[in-house]
């Protein structure tokens, strides 16, 4: 991606992040940290892909390991802001050179996506190509983010892996449920986190990842597109989340739409874990909506408990 995009990209991204915060309410409460309910967010479709309605814990059917659990919570993310259903969002934004696509997209795009995110709490946005950059934007001084901008370097390599798990460290502290955005080729060049590693970091978080993958040829280096969307691909599925793959940059927006109609539309459950097992093995988790016809169910599929 060229400096000139990149800035542009980066403006529209600060405006929004502007609006957005100035735009979400104040005193929101937060998940405490301490909290013993492990948190699942699930989609429920229809056959036709519409978001099934005014479903209760009694609609659930949850098990960890085979085993039915006692659903202690159940909250719709667009019922409102509570501590229940807030939501930290990481975008992160490819500026490798492996990008074939530029990323470009309106003001009013980034402005109308942001703005829309419910109950976001914390929103970061993390520019990577074989290093990232990470910024925490301040409302009081947005001219902050403009300046680092200014100083990224020129793109070079892609470490997706890598920066997907710098993303999920710098939303350690999340108090419930976060997102991860990615905007890329979905072409990982250079990354020293191996896919054990990433699968392993992603269950030790309660986050739904959405890739956009933008249209990609096969590299020089001999990098396959089609594998590099197969991974992104399981990458989403195994947290519950999807991903779009853009025919072209005219359908960024109603991509952005969806994910925003997803994440409203997603139910949280909450339950208490089993304590026996070892700290840190993969808890699978399975949930079914019972009483309404056939539907499909999003979540993700498993999780660690590192305590």
């Amino acid at each position: 991606m060229t400096r000139p995009l990149l800035l542009r990209l980066a403006l529209a991204l600060a405006a929004g992040l502007a609006a957005a915060r100035a735009s979400a309410p104040q005193g929101v409460p937060v998940f405490s940290a301490e909290t013993s309910l492990v948190n699942v967010a699930v989609a429920v479709e229809d056959g036709h892909g519409r978001p099934v309605e005014g479903l209760t814990a009694r609609d659930f059917v949850l098990a960890e390991d085979g085993h039915r659990q006692k659903i202690e919570m159940c909250v719709r993310m667009g019922a409102g802001a509570t501590r229940s259903t807030s939501l930290d969002v990481a975008l992160l934004v490819d500026t490798s050179d492996s990008m074939l696509e530029t990323l470009r997209r309106s003001q009013d795009v980034a402005v109308r996506f942001l703005m829309s995110l419910p109950n976001a709490q914390d929103i970061i946005v993390v520019f990577f190509d074989q290093a990232q950059r990470l910024e925490h934007f301040d409302r009081e001084h947005p001219e902050a983010l403009f300046e680092r901008v200014r100083t990224l370097p020129e793109g070079g390599n892609t470490a997706l892996r890598d920066a997907i798990v710098f993303s999920l460290r710098a939303l350690a502290s999340s108090n419930g449920r976060s997102a991860l955005v990615l905007l890329t080729d979905g072409i990982d060049t250079v990354s020293t986190t191996e896919p054990a590693a990433l699968d392993k970091a992603v269950e030790s978080h309660a986050v739904t990842v959405y890739p956009v993958a933008y249209p990609a040829s096969p590299a020089e280096d001999g990098h396959d597109p089609q594998q590099a969307l197969k991974e992104l691909d399981r990458l989403a599925r195994v947290t519950g989340g999807r991903l779009f793959k853009l025919p072209n940059e005219a359908a960024l927006p109603g991509v952005l739409d969806e994910i925003v109609a997803d994440l409203r539309a997603q139910y949280v459950l909450g339950f208490a874990p089993d304590s026996a097992g070892a700290p840190g093995r993969l808890r699978k988790i399975s949930v079914k909506v019972a009483g309404h016809g056939k539907v499909v169910v999003r979540h993700r599929v498993g999780y660690r408990l590192l305590r």
